[in-house]
C-alpha cells in the first residue's frame, strides 16, 4: 500500500480512530489512510479474506457506533477534482470538500449544492442525501449524482451509472455508504449566475414575531430564494435569518426579505453578493471537531404552536434550533431513495454541543425532548443525514425503499462487507 495503515498498536491510534463527531467513541479494528484508489482495493480485498467489515470516512464525518471493528478507510487523500464548465458537470474525489468544489467554481456562473458546512465530503454528502442552500430550485445533493466510482465486494474499482446499473444508482443516491467503498463521483453543476445571501440578525426577544414573518416569507418566496430561520444561543442569544438565492437578478429576494424585516429591528444584516467559494460557510457552521448531538424532524407548515414549542425548547443547553425550508419534490433529479428528498417543505433541525464530557447527557436529554414536542407536527420519515445517534434507518426509510435496498445489498455485497454508518436493517 501507499498509504499509511493505523492499528491500536500504534502511538497515534486515539488520535486517528477518533470521527469529527467527538460524541462518539469510534473503535474501529484499523484504520487505512488510502493515499488512492488502489489502496482501497487492497483494504478491501484484505478485509474480504479475514472476515471483517469495510466502512468509508472522509474527514472523520459520518462516526457512528455500528462503525467498531471495521476497517475504517480513510478518504481524504483521494482529491482530485475536474470540472467541465460546457457540460456543467465535475468529477472529484472522495477526499474532495465542498470549500474546494465550490472554490474551484469561481467565475464559472455554476455552483454545486453544498450545505451548511464547507468542511463536509462531497461525496459522503450526496451519498446520504444532502440539502443545500439551492435544494428548493435544484433538489438535493443525492438528486444531482450522476456517477460513482466505487470498489466493489470483489475488490475491483468500477464507474458506475444508470447505464450500467441503475438500482445501483438509485441506492447510492440516498441510500448510504452499505454498497462498496465510493472513491469519487460525478455530479450535476447548476446555473448560479448572481449569487446573493446573508444574515439577518435580531434580538431574541423579537423571535416569535421573526418566526411568524419567516413563516409568511416562506410561503410566497419563489423557488429560486431559500430561507433558514434559527433560536441561537451562541456567541449570544438571537434569532436569525438566513437568505441566499443562486440568481438575484429579479426583485424575489426584495419582496422576501421586506417581509422578514419588518418583523422588528435587526441589529445585524449583511446581504450582498458572493462567489461560489463564501456559499459552504457564509452561516459560520463551526469546522473543527465537535461533540455534537443532534435530532431532526420535518413537518408541514409554520403554526403559532410550533413557533411557541420552538421558543420553549430552544434553549441551553442547546446550541441552535434551525428551520430549514425544502422544496416538496425534485422535478429534474436522478431517481433515488425517496428518504433523500422528503415530501415536507420544512425541516427543524437542533443541536447540542457539549464543550465538556459532562454536558452532553444533558444535551441530548433536551434534544429528546424537543423531539417529543415537536411530535404532533411530524410528516414523513427522517432524512438519511438527520439521524441522531439513538435512531435507526427504519427511522428515514419506509418499508417498500427498505425492502428494495436490502435486495441490491444482498445482490452487490452477499457477504455483508461493506458497513455504513447505520446498519442496513
Amino acid at each position: 500500500m501507499q498509504g499509511r495503515v493505523v492499528t491500536p498498536e500504534s502511538p497515534d491510534w486515539d488520535q486517528v480512530r477518533r470521527g469529527w463527531n467527538l460524541s462518539v467513541d469510534q473503535q474501529p479494528a484499523a484504520v487505512v489512510e488510502a493515499a488512492g484508489p488502489g489502496d482501497v482495493e487492497e483494504a478491501v480485498k484484505y478485509a474480504a479474506t479475514r472476515g471483517l467489515q469495510v466502512s468509508a470516512q472522509a474527514g472523520g464525518h459520518g462516526a457512528t457506533r455500528a462503525l467498531d471493528g471495521t476497517v475504517v478507510v480513510r478518504t481524504d487523500a483521494l482529491d482530485s477534482l475536474s470540472v467541465d464548465v460546457s457540460a456543467r458537470t465535475a468529477r472529484v474525489g472522495a477526499g474532495v470538500r465542498w470549500g474546494a468544489l465550490q472554490a474551484a467554481l469561481n467565475g464559472t456562473d455554476l455552483t454545486g449544492l453544498p450545505g451548511s458546512s464547507a468542511n463536509v465530503s462531497v461525496a459522503g454528502y450526496c451519498l446520504n442525501g444532502g440539502f443545500s442552500w439551492f435544494s428548493r430550485p435544484y433538489g438535493s445533493g443525492a438528486g444531482s449524482l450522476r456517477a460513482v466510482e466505487l470498489v466493489d465486494a470483489a475488490g475491483e474499482l468500477r464507474w458506475i451509472d444508470d447505464a450500467d446499473d441503475p438500482d445501483l444508482m438509485w441506492a447510492l443516491r440516498g441510500g448510504g455508504g452499505s454498497f462498496g467503498v465510493v472513491t469519487a463521483v460525478e455530479l450535476d453543476l447548476h446555473p448560479a449566475p448572481a449569487i446573493t445571501g446573508g444574515r439577518l440578525i435580531f434580538p431574541i426577544e423579537q423571535a416569535g414575531a421573526v418566526l411568524t414573518a419567516y413563516g409568511q416569507a416562506t410561503r410566497e418566496a419563489p423557488a429560486n430564494v431559500t430561507l433558514w430561520a434559527y433560536l441561537a444561543q451562541y456567541p449570544t442569544a438571537a434569532c436569525m435569518v438566513d437568505v441566499i438565492t443562486p440568481d438575484a437578478s429579479s426583485a424575489d429576494l426584495d419582496r422576501v426579505l421586506a417581509v422578514v424585516r419588518a418583523a422588528g429591528t435587526p441589529v445585524s444584516e449583511d446581504i450582498r453578493p458572493l462567489q461560489p467559494s463564501e456559499v459552504a460557510d457564509f452561516n459560520s457552521v463551526p469546522t473543527p471537531p465537535q461533540a455534537l448531538s443532534l435530532i431532526t424532524s420535518p413537518f408541514q407548515e409554520v403554526t403559532p404552536e410550533l413557533i411557541e414549542t420552538l421558543q420553549e425548547h430552544g434553549k441551553p443547553p442547546l446550541f441552535q434550533v434551525v428551520i430549514r425550508h425544502l422544496r416538496s419534490g425534485q422535478d429534474g433529479s436522478y431517481p433515488g431513495v425517496a428518504a433523500a428528498d422528503p415530501q415536507a417543505p420544512y425541516l427543524v433541525l437542533a443541536v447540542s454541543i457539549a464543550r465538556t464530557p459532562d454536558q452532553q447527557e444533558p444535551g441530548e436529554r433536551a434534544l429528546r425532548a424537543l423531539e417529543e414536542a415537536l411530535s404532533p407536527w411530524r410528516v414523513g420519515q427522517k432524512i438519511p443525514t438527520g439521524l441522531s445517534a439513538w435512531n435507526t434507518l427504519d427511522d428515514c426509510y419506509g418499508p417498500d425503499d427498505l425492502a428494495r435496498l436490502r435486495e441490491i445489498k444482498r445482490r452487490v455485497d452477499p457477504g455483508g462487507l461493506f458497513a455504513g454508518n447505520f446498519r442496513l436493517p
